[in-house]
């Protein structure tokens, strides 16, 4: 073979090997294409998806992620209490048994609604003993008038219109006494009116609701003996409670009436309640340093129960030079822990939210500092987050599954 003609044969085979390259070079491009996560058919383990049912049920909301101080706050261990006002322990009042019981736990009731009946003989007799004296004072006072309007004509005589006196003063003493039992076991004026319009003589007395509340216990057991100081149901508004927490004496001075408080309970992950201090205590106490102030809160779906333990940052507005450096902050609850990392959710199309990773910096019981992940106005997921973090951590189990 001539120089020449090896030359042109080297060239050739390089001219092939390069086509070849270039082709399986395409091919890889077009496979690798074909396997990306965001294609349809293809699995993106950052990706929640929800359909539109699953968006309107999760309510989510948004936030922008934005330069700016951190808030500041004051923060304490803090417990949920029914108000004073809203709580009412309803006794027998007379000492018998509990006949029926006509609500159940957990029931909504109005104020004067019937919770039960009691079956008391006591009560019985104290109400026959009780219209006995009244009929007796009524006729006494009859016979009394009569008596002054004769006597005034004088067809009676003087001794005649005092006995009339001194027996309708002696039936209006028994009458009071009688009035003065049913009060002593437990009947109202209203009640005590009511029984001498129909004069009945029942045993019968109802356990009644001082307030308008939810039925948040029952002690009692229908045919149950009972003594007037029993108690037999408690009433509860839920609709708004109490926090209450400690402020350490130092600390007080910053604490203000009206004052926004932030709540938040291991018990309810991924909610936060908001309230304001609605009193702060005037004692000190001796042993803990501490000083008694109550947060009121609104309850209106119930998911806060009197006996819960929470965390409360009440926003004091006051702070260092450090927490007043704008920072890049969003809200607490759109960072979620993902398998051991901080993410935050941002939407990118209707019903698609992907997880994004991010290092979190300072953080106050509102907001976090993003030190990376996101830019500033990058819309953040915030109520709701904690759904798509359950959906991804499920997603990603099924995923794994299908391996």
């Amino acid at each position: 073979m001539s120089t020449r003609g090896g030359r042109w044969l080297v060239l050739a085979v390089l001219g092939l090997a390069q086509g070849c390259t270039k082709e399986d070079e395409h091919g890889a491009r077009e496979a690798h294409a074909e396997a990306r996560p965001d294609d349809e058919g293809g699995h993106d383990e950052r990706l929640v998806r929800l359909a539109p049912e699953a968006v309107r049920s999760a309510a989510l909301k948004t936030e922008e992620a934005r330069r700016k101080p951190l808030s500041v706050g004051l923060t304490a261990p803090a417990r949920v209490s029914f108000s004073q006002r809203g709580v009412a322990q309803v006794a027998a009042r007379v000492p018998g048994r509990l006949a029926s019981i006509e609500v159940n736990l957990g029931q909504r009731v109005k104020k004067g609604q019937v919770l039960g009946y009691l079956e008391s003989p006591e009560l019985g007799r104290a109400r026959a003993d009780y219209l006995s004296a009244a009929t007796k004072a009524r006729v006494a006072e009859d016979n009394h008038r009569r008596e002054k309007e004769l006597f005034a004509k004088g067809i009676t005589s003087e001794r005649e219109m005092r006995e009339a006196e001194s027996t309708f003063v002696t039936a209006q003493a028994e009458r009071n006494a009688a009035d003065g039992r049913l009060h002593a076991l437990g009947l109202s004026d209203a009640e005590i009116a009511a029984l001498r319009g129909n004069e009945h003589y029942s045993s019968r007395l109802s356990a009644i609701s001082p307030l308008d509340g939810t039925v948040v216990d029952i002690t009692g057991m229908v045919g149950q003996a009972v003594e007037a100081t029993t108690t037999l149901f408690t009433v509860g508004d839920l609709s708004e409670l109490w926090v209450l927490l400690d402020v350490a004496e130092v600390q007080v001075a910053a604490v203000k009436n009206g004052q926004a408080v932030d709540i938040t309970l291991s018990a309810l992950p991924g909610r936060r309640f908001q309230g304001h201090v609605a009193y702060i205590g005037d004692i000190v106490n001796e042993k803990t340093r501490t000083v008694h102030v109550r947060v009121v809160v609104s309850n209106q779906d119930g998911a806060l129960k009197p006996g819960m333990f929470a965390q409360a940052e009440i926003a004091t507005g006051t702070g260092t030079e450090e927490t007043n450096t704008p920072r890049l902050v969003v809200p607490r609850e759109a960072v979620q822990q993902v398998n051991g990392e901080q993410v935050v959710f941002v939407p990118e199309q209707p019903g698609v939210y992907r997880a994004v990773d991010v290092r979190t910096g300072a953080s106050s019981a509102k907001e976090v500092e993003i030190v990376s992940g996101i830019e500033p106005g990058t819309l953040v997921i915030t109520q709701g987050a904690f759904i798509l973090k359950s959906e991804l951590s499920r997603e990603s189990l099924g995923a794994g599954h299908s391996h």
